[in-house]
This record gives structure tokens, sequence and C-alpha cells, in this order.
């Protein structure tokens, strides 16, 4: 969709002829111009007729700033209780002092920008409404200079600048609220690649309307250049947008996608052409100089040494048949060859016929399980009243229920745990019929839940970046050899801006993943 054009001065009411019927028709047309000028005057009423601080047209906008503002606050909370973000201090103040060096020379720099590490695995980067900004470490794993990563970060700033969201927001009023899932997955994603639709499905509705509505082409062809041109004042090489663009683009062949097939980025360019557009706008702008250098690659890469790859280990790991969660200190097993999924709220098992479903869940705090399982008793007629029990020296109790559905009613086997102030409900799933066959498996479950042990803890692992000083003579398949790289020769070649057969430079870091033992991750001071 294109940018929404400037209102008209005045609306402009027909003009009325002589006659009692020409009267009565322009006394309609009149309440007709009345009613257009009075729905005007209320949307500018809200927030006024603006300036953009970016084109310096005047547009209507269907908020103020301070509203923009609050409103993106409280998308910010929300993406830090559904996504999180990566607790490194050090990292985050890297990332802090960085964007504030190019906020600085935004056109909108009266606002205060903020910029956080998202705990998402996918290569991305967003911006909320008023000024919140994000990269994913799925990006930061992918960026090779500190030039890439202030064209990115510019980007973002762009859209806060030019007030995207609020301009999409006066473009779509008619429509219904967005969700964060799907905004996120399919308009704020501004540099990224697709996966993100399934980190964040179902999040839940944002606080307005506009808070992550679509943006359009034109909106991300203007982020593009702006972002350039805030690199380049800040002393950066504007061109590094296009060498991450086609990074994206590689990453897209990798994984087998294509830019027709990216549903939810459809009003995006095209990562080809914004390669190819980013590269011809960097030759037209000048890089200020008097700025600080550019960090060389390993003072930049060593940012992100130790990031955690792919899904982290604290949100619960699959070990074999067991579950094992570091930071809640618990552990149970499921079925041997059922399908599992840990998802944020819960973890789930079923049987390859998808006959019979396990569910663990936390349901309560600070309660007795006795208590939980009386509390969901008022709730569900229960077949009989709940019994307490022990399980590895943890409080518990027990309950079944049927509940209706066809074609036949399905039983439940209901077992609640407490551990640490938390209660835990563990339900298994059944028809009727089927019970029998799926008992003994439900209540093996429900009966291994217990305590993470020591032991346990040192059978989590997880892939974090490490960089790697090459060897004379090596290549990128005999590197991966010596230091236990667990990326396939395309993708280390990816994650590191390399062709797959160019020589490495010998004493030149290379980024590799590698499998390590679970370790705490670092808490920043309350």
């Amino acid at each position: 969709m294109s940018q929404t054009s400037d209102p008209p001065d005045r609306p402009v009411c027909a003009a009325a002829g002589p006659g009692s019927e020409r009267r009565s028709s322009r006394r309609r047309r009149l309440l007709s111009c009345l009613s257009s000028l009075l729905v005007v005057a209320l949307l500018l009423n809200s927030s006024g007729c603006a300036r953009n601080p970016v084109s310096g047209r005047p547009e209507a906008v269907l908020t103020s700033e301070k509203a923009e503002i609050d409103q993106g606050n409280e998308a910010a909370r929300q993406v830090e209780l559904e996504i999180g973000l990566v607790e490194d201090p050090a990292l985050q103040a890297y990332l802090a002092q960085l964007g504030q060096r190019l906020a600085k020379h935004s056109p909108r720099s009266r606002i205060l920008y903020h910029f956080q590490v998202a705990n998402m695995p996918e290569a991305n980067a967003f911006a909320l409404p008023g000024g919140h900004i994000y990269v994913s470490r799925g990006l930061l794993a992918l960026v090779n200079s500190e030039d890439e990563l202030a064209a990115i970060l510019g980007h973002e700033i762009g859209h806060v600048a030019a007030r995207h969201s609020v301009r999409r927001q006066a473009a779509s009023a008619p429509l219904a609220p967005l969700r964060i899932a799907a905004a996120l997955g399919g308009a704020a994603a501004s540099i990224v690649s697709p996966g993100l639709g399934q980190i964040v499905a179902g999040i839940g509705q944002l606080p307005g309307a506009f808070a992550l509505a679509a943006y359009s082409r034109d909106q991300e062809r203007e982020a593009d250049r702006l972002g350039q041109q805030l690199a380049a004042e800040a002393g950066f090489d504007p061109v590094a947008l296009s060498h991450f663009t086609h990074t994206i683009a590689r990453e897209e062949a990798l994984d087998g996608r294509s830019a027709g097939s990216r549903s939810f980025l459809v009003s995006h360019p095209p990562s080809p052409e914004r390669s190819v557009a980013a590269e011809a706008y960097a030759r037209e702008l000048k890089v200020a100089v008097h700025r600080p250098a550019p960090l060389d690659r390993e003072v930049f890469l060593r940012h992100f040494d130790g990031i955690v790859l792919g899904q982290p280990a604290l949100e619960g790991v699959f070990v074999d048949e067991r579950f094992l969660h570091p930071e809640l200190g618990v552990g149970f097993a499921l079925p041997l060859n059922w399908q599992t999924l840990n998802a944020r709220d819960s973890v789930s098992a079923q049987n390859p016929e998808g006959t019979a479903h396990l569910v663990v869940e936390i349901v309560g705090e600070g309660q007795t399980a006795l208590e939980a399982a009386q509390e969901f008793g008022g709730q569900v007629r229960l077949d009989a009243r709940p019994r307490s029990a022990q399980i590895h020296g943890l409080e518990a109790a027990h309950a079944s229920a049927v509940i209706r559905s066809r074609p036949e009613n399905n039983q439940l086997i209901l077992t609640w745990v407490t551990h640490d102030n938390l209660v835990y409900r563990i339900v298994g799933i059944a028809p009727i019929s089927k019970m029998t066959d799926f008992r003994s498996a439900f209540t093996s479950t429900a009966q291994s839940f217990h305590a993470l042990s020591p032991a346990e803890r040192a059978e989590i692992f997880e892939n974090r970046l490490r960089l790697v000083q090459a060897a004379k003579g090596e290549t990128l398949e005999t590197l991966g050899k010596r230091s236990g790289n667990q990326w396939s020769v395309p993708r280390t070649a990816l994650a590191n801006g390399f062709e797959e057969n160019a020589p490495l430079l010998p004493g030149g870091w290379v980024k590799t993943a590698r499998l390590e033992p679970y370790s705490e991750p670092i808490r920043a001071s309350p």
C-alpha cells in the first residue's frame, strides 16, 4: 500500500441551484459535508495535523506523540514478557551505545530511543512506536561488521522517526486491531527471516490498532534510505546495508525459501532488490569524518562470542525421552516415540496416531497440590474427590474426569505436583475406549516428575557462538572438524559472509557453533 496522501485543505460542497427541490438537495449535501467535517474534526482533534519529521509534509494522524509513546511502552512490556530479552549486561551496553550514536542524528531526536536484544533464534530486527528497537540474537549471529549493525539499527530508527506505524494506522483505521504475533511476523520485522511467525504466534492483543501495523513497500524503502543516511552521518559505511540484505537472501536460499513464499513479508521489497538499491544509494552519500572508526572484525565479533544459537536450554531441553528444565529445576519422562513440543507455557506429547495426549503446565503458585486439584474440581466435574499423594518427596494430588466430546467422550487422568512454590498439572487425555492402552503411560509420566539432580544438570547442553582462529592452509571444513563446529560448511560460510570454497586468512577469526554445557545466564543487577 502506498503512503497516505495529504488531506485536502477543506471539504468541497456542491453548489445549489434555484428552486425548492434544489434547496432540498443543497440541504442534504450540506448535511453530508457537515458530517464529513465532523469526522475530520474528531480525527484531527485526537492528535492534530502534524508535520512528518522526515518528509516535512503535513499529515493527519490518529494519535498524539504521547499516546504513540505510551502504546509503544505497553507493547514493549509485552515483548519482554512473551519473547524475552537476552540477559547479557555487556552486550546490552554495547548495543545501547551504538544505537544512541545513531539516534542523535535522527530527524526525530527528541524522543528517547531504547535498544534491546530480543531472545529469538531467528534473524530479525523490529521497532515499536515511540522508540523501542530490538535486534534478535539470531541476527547478531549473522552480522559481520559494525557497519552492518549500524545500518540495521539505522533502518529501525528510520521507521520510528518517520512515524510509519502511526501513518499506517491512519491508512488502515477501519481495520480491526492487529495482534502482536501477526504484526511482528508480518510487518514490524524489517530485515528478517520468516521463522519469527512461529516464535510469536498467539502472544495477545496490542493496546492499539496502529502499534505494529504493516509497513508499505514505500515505507520500507524510506527506512532503508534513512538508515543509510544515519549510518553515514555517524561515520559508518552505508553500503553495509546492501551486504546484510544479501546475507538474508543467502539465508533464504539455504533454507529453501524464496521471496514469493514469504507470505507475511509480502509488504517488504525482496532482498535482492533491496541489496541493489542500497548499494546504489550508498554511492550518493558521504561518510562523516572525525567520527570514531568502526570496530575491526575481531573486536566487533567479540561482543557476540558466547551468545546462544537456536533454542536456549534455559527454556528446557529434551534428553532422550526426558524433559529437563534447568531454570525451574524439574524433570520428567515422556512416553517413548511420542511426538513432543516445548511451548512457552507447556510441554506436550502425543502418540504417533494422535489419539492420546499429555500436557504438563504450571497452573498455580503458593497453593498446595490438593488445593489446586480442588479448585479445578470447582470448574470441571471430577469422577471423585481428589486424593493426596507423594511423588519423589514432592506433594501431589490425583483425580480423573470425563469430558464430553465427539465422536467419543475423552477421559482425563490428572496429577498436580508442587515444587519451589509452583503447582504443576500433568494431564493425560484419551478416548474412554482407549484409556486402558494409555493409562500406564500417563501414570508413568506423572510418577517420573522430580527435582533435577546435579547429574541431570550436567546432561544439559546448548549451542553457542564461538570464535575460532584459522590456521594456515585451513578450509571451513577442516576448521570445523578441528573445532567441533556444529554448523555445516554452507551455514558457516553464510554466518561469516564467506564463500564456501574461499581460502581462509591465516589468523583470521571464524564464527562457529559449539555444543557446550548449559550455564546459568548472567543476571543484571537489580
